[in-house]
């Protein structure tokens, strides 16, 4: 999978029959990968994170934590994107820009059960975004760049660029000036010049 260089523009929703198709499912290697870098002591090591990003097509400066859960593979991120323990229910695609960073206990859905189907919409998140802790991100979001959510909140509408926003249902709560700090070479400060 290539490294995500530009956030995509419209997205197109994903719809999942019941019976006719079958839901997509992550190899049963990367769910032993994935449970054994929960066992303790083995998310320390860097082993198992480069493993796990070489599975899933991510940038060497991908962080993750003991708790990371991926249901199908499809995320594509920036550089210096730092997961966390976040668990993403990924049956549609899920974009994130760079120099994002998620704090603990979050949760990214991209799929919603009706009786018969699961409709299934692409998240966008921008670059220079900070989620805080125990926020939810439902199905077709957009949030924009160097955009901070709140802690606890529940986003089920479009977040827009330059905001603090957080509650439940999300909305903006002020405009910020938060900007990445780019380097002379056009890449995040983050991103080493190997």
């Amino acid at each position: 999978m290539p490294h995500l260089t530009r956030l995509p523009g419209a997205t197109e929703p994903l719809v999942f029959q019941g019976g006719t198709e079958r839901l997509p499912r992550t190899p049963f290697h990367f769910n032993l990968l994935r449970r054994v870098f929960e066992l303790p002591g083995m998310g320390r090591g860097r082993l198992m994170r480069t493993l796990i990003r070489r599975h899933l097509g991510l940038p060497a400066s991908v962080n993750m934590n003991p708790g990371f859960f991926c249901s199908t593979g499809r995320l594509h991120c920036g550089e210096c994107v730092d997961l966390a323990d976040t668990f993403f229910l990924d049956y549609a695609p899920v974009y994130i820009g760079e120099c994002t960073w998620f704090s603990y206990r979050n949760v990214v859905i991209t799929a919603e059960r009706d009786y018969d189907c699961v409709h299934a919409r692409p998240v966008v998140i921008g670059r220079n975004v900070w989620i805080t802790t125990n926020v939810t991100i439902l199905p077709g979001v957009r949030i924009g760049d160097n955009s901070i959510i709140g802690a606890g909140s529940v986003v089920v509408a479009d977040v827009p660029a330059n905001v603090m926003a957080a509650g439940n249902p999300c909305r903006p709560i002020r405009e910020i000036d938060r900007r990445c700090r780019v380097r002379r070479n056009g890449r995040p400060s983050c991103v080493s010049d190997r």
